[in-house]
């Protein structure tokens, strides 16, 4: 099917105009005003009066039939009580969402936004207040679930762009970058405990030589690239984490355009300290180039894939929203209690270094094999017992990784590869 085809069948995102009007239909709501002010008011008991109020020669009605989409604004004021039903509330807020789901669709249909994506993928469906949306009033629970099911089609309907290729690059960069920023905290009062430290510090020692020929009494820009160099690493690690859209233009992938951020982040942090210094911009571009070879080189030493378990009452510190584009991109076996989603499946070694030191909410319990599959990963989960999911467990594979989990998991390997056999008799029976 072509992409117009597509478009053309393609549902449209659930609008107010698919939001019944319920108990609103017919409302005439008086409006009320100062005998000196233009002001409307949809209450006289409104706390904005200093004198008893008058009726306005108006009044806001509510149409007998359609929509939501048909109920005039109440303008005016908007610290006036709600004369409306609560159904008014959880309409108007069910509209915002829809509204929220409308935006973000167009910024992905727009071009590479990783954020709107995220959103995408963590819109929650709550009503006022984060209530249960099961307490919905039961005319608003067939636009609920229309917008369940919209915000379900367009996260599909993008996934390939944010699956696999340019975007997994994109999350290790990510990844990397909240690796060395967790670090840079971890560690403060003090300077990056990294590797790529004394590289960094070698390369302001040798701009400071600069400027110091240049000018022997430049005591005080010694200071100044001491004082800086902490600060510019953590801006330049955060550019690097930054979710917002990607200035694409004419670079090659989401990838480079990060990279060129970062640079610019860099480059802006250290012309504010150093102000026109001639070696100012050579200075950016040594630093940017020093720090990309070192992240470059921990994500490409970390992509070997490692079975983890996943508890999922814990958050794995990457920037948020991205852990959840993190199950997207290593999808595995899923046992959902209560709120909490638990995990088993295979992911690079570089992401179970993020926990800090007092979780430990991605534990490795084996290595993986190329033939693994999310269905290994589910039969493998689904085994584990029920009481290890509890409230009351700590995590729920510390009774299992020992021996368990990994017994189930090869059990389930064992399962894929007989039934793949299985597969290939019945295609080809002389084989």
């Amino acid at each position: 099917m072509s992409a117009s085809v597509a478009a053309q069948n393609e549902v449209p995102l659930p609008t107010a105009c698919d939001v019944p009007l319920g108990p609103l239909a017919g409302m005439d709501v008086p409006l009320w005003k100062a005998a000196s002010g233009a002001v409307l008011h949809l209450s006289a008991e409104c706390r904005a009066f200093r004198v008893p109020p008058q009726r306005a020669g108006v009044s806001l009605r509510v149409p007998d039939r359609g929509s939501m989409a048909d109920v005039p604004d109440p303008g005016g004021c908007r610290s006036c009580p709600n004369p409306f039903p609560d159904y008014y509330t959880e309409a108007r807020h069910l509209v915002s969402r829809m509204e929220e789901l409308g935006k973000l669709a167009a910024r992905l249909d727009a071009g590479h936004d990783l954020k709107a994506y995220c959103e995408v993928l963590t819109f929650r469906m709550h009503g006022p207040g984060g209530r249960d949306p099961k307490d919905a009033h039961r005319l608003l629970r067939k636009p609920l679930a229309a917008l369940a099911a919209a915000r379900g089609r367009v996260a599909e309907r993008h996934a390939g762009t944010y699956r696999g290729g340019k975007a997994t690059e994109e999350l290790l960069l990510i990844g990397t970058a909240a690796l060395l920023h967790s670090d840079f905290h971890r560690r403060r009062p003090g300077k990056f405990r990294q590797p790529w430290q004394e590289t960094w510090e070698e390369i302001c020692e040798e701009a400071l030589e600069a400027r110091e020929l240049e000018n022997p009494s430049s005591g005080q820009a010694r200071y100044d690239y001491q004082y800086g160099f902490d600060r510019w690493c953590e801006k330049w690690l955060t550019a690097l984490m930054d979710l917002s859209p990607a200035e694409q233009h004419d670079r090659l992938s989401p990838v480079a355009a990060r990279w060129a951020r970062a640079h610019d982040v860099l480059g802006q942090a250290i012309k504010r300290d150093l102000q026109d210094e001639p070696w100012m911009v050579r200075l950016a571009d040594r630093l940017h180039d020093t720090g990309r070879g070192l992240v470059s080189g921990i994500a490409a030493s970390m992509t070997d894939p490692v079975v983890v378990a996943y508890d999922g009452r814990e958050v794995i510190d990457l920037p948020w929203p991205a852990q959840d584009l993190l199950w997207v991109q290593y999808p595995g076996g899923v046992r959902e209690t209560g709120h909490s989603r638990h995990r088993l499946t295979a992911l690079p070694r570089l992401f179970t270094l993020l926990d800090s030191l007092a979780r430990r909410s991605l534990r490795v319990v084996a290595d993986t094999e190329w033939n693994d599959s999310p269905t290994v990963y589910q039969e493998a989960i689904d085994n584990v017992p029920k009481a290890a999911f509890s409230p009351e467990a700590h995590c729920w594979w510390s009774t299992n990784s020992a021996g368990r989990l990994p017994h189930l998991l090869a059990m389930a390997r064992a399962d894929a590869a007989s039934a793949q056999r299985e597969a290939q008799r019945a295609v080809a029976p002389w084989r």
